[in-house]
């Protein structure tokens, strides 16, 4: 039985665009009277709009969401309620997702598979205050940094990850990309410098797999937005199916996400700097029309003009790939 923590109510918001693990904890929680789920949310940017309007005490927080990433949500619930507490829930048993999740601030990540007997204690913890980690990642070298502390660490001003990755306009781009190339998913990427990958700041449309496969891209993995990053040039492949230039491996994560044409865009702002990518991905064979290049191009110059007008980030040389 979960001990009380205070008299009052525990006022809980569950955010997962997954409704089976909504309900999964709605009976879990419904047991526990003192636990109340005063709302729910199924994408990141509701998540941040019903945080600011229920002022939740504990927010169970999902990784993979659409519109914007959990951890970006948590960045942002951060800046408006900096005490609720956030425990991310995921399938992901990365250290380093799990890092990166932890160092917005939050206090607890739970692996989704071990939910049924770690739940209630990871809630039971956080509401104390105190750290909670799944099971399946202590057993690994697992070590969080202070997130105060760690930013002024990094070479925020060297690293578009860093210095870009809350921005908030990053998903209207993506929206407007999606749009012009008459695309049914899409994602911008920024590169992290530290470690010379793209990550996924946002998306729309992909569930949590193809986010896990896709989650950090190297200039020399085999797939289209791994390939456009080397060659610092637009890449269409209008058949994944049948591309040779797709490895098998990022050819399956992108059928079974029921993608069949992609479209990458580097991002490269007007100093010659690599600051991302943004893909679009359509679910039949033979989109984006080329036509739709130039609309692209032309978001993306208002996009990194747009960057560029709040970055604080020195004007030195081009980020080098290997």
């Amino acid at each position: 039985m979960l001990a009380p923590v205070e008299a009052a109510r525990i006022r809980i918001l569950v955010v997962d665009d997954y409704e089976p693990w909504r309900c999964f904890v709605r009976m879990t929680l419904q047991r526990h009277p003192q636990l109340q789920i005063v709302g729910e949310a199924a994408d990141g940017l509701e998540a941040v709009r019903k945080s600011a309007e229920l002022q939740p005490d504990l927010i169970l927080l999902d990784i993979g969401l659409p519109t914007i990433s959990g951890i970006e949500a948590a960045r942002r619930i951060f800046e408006l309620l900096p005490k609720t507490r956030i425990v991310f829930a995921g399938e992901n048993r990365s250290l380093e997702v799990a890092e990166a999740a932890l160092g917005t601030g939050a206090i607890g990540y739970l692996v989704k598979a071990n939910a049924a007997i770690e739940l209630l204690p990871a809630l039971q913890s956080v509401l104390k205050d105190e750290r909670f980690i799944s099971a399946d990642l202590l057993s690994q070298d697992f070590v969080i940094s202070d997130a105060e502390g760690s930013k002024e660490e990094r070479p925020v001003a060297d690293n578009p990850y860093m210095r870009l990755r809350d921005s908030a306009f990053i998903t209207d781009f993506l929206a407007s990309v999606i749009v012009a190339t008459a695309a049914d998913f899409g994602n911008v990427q920024l590169f992290d410098s530290t470690s010379d990958v793209l990550r996924i700041v946002a998306q729309r449309g992909f569930e949590m797999e193809f986010l896990d496969h896709f989650n950090t891209v190297s200039w020399n993995q085999e797939c289209v937005c791994g390939m456009a990053m080397k060659r610092r040039s637009r890449m269409d492949v209008p058949d994944v199916a049948t591309d040779l230039l797709v490895s098998n491996e990022s050819r399956d994560a992108l059928l079974r996400a029921k993608v069949r044409s992609v479209q990458s865009t580097p991002l490269i702002d007007p100093a010659g700097r690599f600051v991302g990518m943004v893909s679009t991905h359509c679910s039949q064979p033979g989109l984006p029309v080329p036509h739709t290049g130039k609309l692209v191009d032309d978001l993306a110059a208002r996009f990194l003009a747009q960057i560029d007008g709040v970055s604080n980030g020195p004007r030195g040389s081009p980020n080098k790939l290997p």
